[in-house]
């Protein structure tokens, strides 16, 4: 009977004392990775809510901006000509132009323009007023476009007020029936 004889297994190959050590140095280096992933991402959260705070400080300015010129031009409807100065069919003039007391908290610009500009029977919904010029308004419509910054963030509103030639005493505000805003848009 022949014997056979094993081969002979180096004792390197069987000797398994090192491969926990290595194991361990693995699954640490994965934790880690995942550990500083959450950590960066966790870096980036107030950076995101600073954002999402300026964001929201400059539209509630660009819709305090709309209010404070609706306000103006219902106070004075008949002389909205004279908001006009210095505007053009596609630029309009400042009506207002300013910080908040803490210049930190943002600022906010008030544009009044003569609906004469290329496309701006499409925003009011009526024909143009081009026959006369951007700094006079002779169908008791404009366009008006406010925008509040924040931080490095703006937010812009642009409507449209329209008179219609409503009749009403000294002080006496637009009547809502009297304001169409057609086609609002925001930036």
């Amino acid at each position: 009977m022949s014997h056979r004889r094993r081969p002979r297994i180096s004792r390197r190959v069987t000797d398994n004392r090192g491969a926990a050590l290595v194991l361990a140095l693995m699954v640490l280096v994965g934790l880690s990775a995942i550990m500083l992933a959450l950590l960066s991402l966790g870096a980036v959260e107030p950076q995101i809510s600073r954002n999402h705070v300026d964001l929201i400080r400059s539209r509630y300015l660009a819709e305090a901006g709309i209010e404070y010129a609706y306000d103006t031009l219902a106070v004075h409807t008949g002389t909205w000509s004279d908001y006009l100065a210095g505007a053009t069919c596609t630029s309009g003039a400042v009506l207002v132009d300013g910080a908040l007391p803490e210049p930190s908290h943002g600022r906010v610009t008030v544009l009044v323009r003569n609906d004469c500009g290329p496309g701006d029977e499409k925003l009011s919904g009526i024909p143009r007023d081009d026959a006369v010029g951007p700094t006079r308004d002779t169908n008791g419509t404009v366009i008006v476009s406010s925008t509040g910054v924040a931080a490095r963030t703006s937010h812009t509103i642009t409507v449209v007020v329209s008179d219609a030639g409503a009749s009403r005493t000294a002080g006496q505000s637009v009547p809502r029936s009297s304001v169409k805003p057609y086609n609002w848009s925001e930036r």
